[in-house]
């Protein structure tokens, strides 16, 4: 028969615990409860017990404190270690007379044995490491991006620190992925063909439209050019749309030059969803080979297959709705920038409440709202036009609108390389290359090594030799420094291998075997390079290599 323990005998047993391990302690009773404070290893603790329980509540009250202004991470930080950690409790109390946010934790025993308490109170030091660590890094981070609402930018720095590391694709992976969403009206077939495929200027013959209803046979090549993708699945326009099949099939029948033979192209159009605001399609492209020629050898980029999936959306507000809710962001920002009150604005808020002009300004606002959802396409439309009403006023700028015009540079440089065109990226990203900021350095790499840019190796080799100038050898590295460097040298590798240098490539991969952060993606290369090597008849430098592919990753890209 299991018999419930009493207030006094969880009290004893835990009395006994204290007394074991030589705590000092103090108990205060009350009618319904029995409340311990105690010192457990230097670090103050509060246990209490409530009459009607059979366990033990320890409440560790001084965890970690952060100034007031910080409130919106320690929120954030909480709610993820609470959504992670069934264990422990994390919450927080404000203390305006010290401007501070205090952080708790505390946990449940059930057990209160000598044993179970001990170690409980032990991984309660663990979590406080952890968790201060993880916190220090997120201030740094948000710190980083020059900004007072750091919820918001240590999400947005997570979300592009995920973003490049989707592009840092190990190279068994080699297809582009992309995700836009194209708004509102018609996304025509030559605008997509002309963004992520290099069929823009060849000749189209005819293309055929498979659906469950059938097939239609298209053969006016301005009407397949003009051919609406995203009303492909989708009847009727604003609320009104709807989604009338699931899928579609495009055979694009063309010619690329005079002497080629014609080639198909295949684009498949599949039913993504819907909300009350957008109706979603994915689009993939698949180009083939081009035949080889004089002029289009093995080793011309032509003679690689090519690939994009791309997430596109019919939204169902209207031009009216857009423009009342920019003029209200727009007018919003301007006063507070006006008044003092520049804190409460996040950094994509300052810089709109710092354009004039009501175009620029509007494209500019959508241009980021659509970059934050991931919806690329769409604002390279209007991120383009923000860039060039900046451009030809570059050297008369004051160091705010030069930051404007270098964050939307860095905004397109990032689409496109979403989009797979890391040429197109690299013009936009060359601006900043020697701005000091890491992610548009490390979105630069990304687009050198994904457009298999020599240049690569001696700007990488100049970033470390920075790093070595000034840092010593024994000194430990920021961490957003060593994330850099790790970033860099996994780039470096993957360069090597696309241009054969084997022996270089395997010799850094081998070196990441032991390193945490970077074991996987190296596993991944030098499986690679050991598949390469058997294909040509090569030995391993590694006689006792042995690497299998374990697959992508979802974890962090340091």
């Amino acid at each position: 028969m299991f018999i419930r323990k009493k207030q006094g005998s969880v009290t004893k047993d835990f009395e006994r615990f204290l007394k074991e391990t030589n705590c000092t302690y103090t108990v205060t009773k009350e009618d319904d409860s029995t409340t311990i404070p105690f010192e457990f290893q230097a670090a103050h603790f509060i246990a209490s017990i409530r009459k009607q329980d059979d366990c033990i509540e320890v409440t560790y009250p001084a965890m970690a404190c952060a100034p007031l202004s910080q409130l919106h991470l320690v929120r954030s930080k909480c709610n993820e270690r609470n959504n992670s950690n069934i264990l422990f409790k994390f919450t927080y109390t404000l203390d305006h007379k010290e401007n501070e946010v205090n952080v708790h934790m505390s946990f449940f025993n059930n057990q209160v044995t000598s044993e179970s308490m001990a170690h409980q109170l032990k991984a309660a030091f663990h979590f406080q490491r952890e968790w201060q660590h993880d916190y220090d890094e997120a201030v740094s981070t948000a710190k980083d991006s020059d900004s007072s609402d750091l919820e918001s930018e240590i999400y947005k720095h997570e979300r592009e620190m995920f973003m490049l590391r989707r592009l840092e694709l190990a190279h068994q992976m080699d297809t582009s992925v992309a995700s836009i969403a194209a708004g509102i009206g018609s996304l025509p077939l030559w605008q997509l063909l002309d963004t992520v495929s290099p069929l823009l200027d060849c000749k189209l013959l005819f293309m055929t439209v498979n659906t469950v209803s059938g097939q239609e046979r298209i053969e006016d090549e301005t009407a397949i050019r003009n051919y609406d993708l995203r009303h492909a699945l989708v009847e009727g326009e604003g609320k009104a749309a709807r989604l009338t099949r699931d899928y579609a099939v495009l055979d694009l029948h063309y010619k690329q030059g005079r002497d080629e033979k014609p080639m198909m192209a295949t684009i498949s159009i599949t039913a993504e969803g819907e909300d009350n605001h957008s109706i979603y399609s994915r689009v993939t492209v698949t180009i083939p080979p081009r035949n080889a020629s004089r002029l289009n050898s093995l080793s011309n980029e032509g003679r690689q297959p090519h690939s994009v999936s791309l997430l596109i959306a019919l939204d169902r507000s209207d031009d009216k709705q857009r423009q009342q809710e920019f003029e209200y962001m727009w007018s919003d920002a301007q006063l507070k920038a006006r008044n003092g009150e520049k804190d409460s604005l996040s950094d994509d808020q300052l810089l709109l409440g710092q354009v004039r002009v009501a175009d620029v300004a509007y494209n500019m606002y959508w241009g980021v709202q659509m970059f934050n959802s991931e919806r690329y396409y769409e604002a390279i439309l209007y991120l383009e036009n923000v860039f060039n009403s900046y451009r030809c006023d570059f050297f008369e700028m004051g160091p705010e609108d030069k930051r404007l015009f270098l964050e939307m540079a860095y905004k397109l440089g990032f689409c496109y390389n979403e989009l797979g065109q890391p040429k197109l990226a690299f013009y936009y990203l060359d601006l900043m290359a020697s701005d000091g900021n890491i992610r548009h350095t490390m979105e630069l790499v990304n687009s050198m090594a994904n457009s298999k840019d020599l240049r690569l190796f001696s700007y990488t080799e100049g970033v470390m030799d920075e790093v070595k100038r000034n840092f010593s050898d024994d000194e430990e590295l920021p961490d957003n420094i060593r994330q850099v460097i790790n970033f860099m040298r996994r780039r470096r590798g993957y360069a090597y291998i696309d241009f054969n240098q084997l022996d270089q490539a395997e010799k850094i991969f081998t070196q990441m075997l032991d390193e945490e952060e970077n074991a996987d993606y190296a596993i991944n290369e030098l499986a690679y390079i050991k598949r390469l090597r058997q294909q040509r008849g090569e030995k391993s430098t590694d006689q006792d290599g042995d690497y299998p592919y374990i697959g992508p990753t979802d974890a962090p890209p340091f």
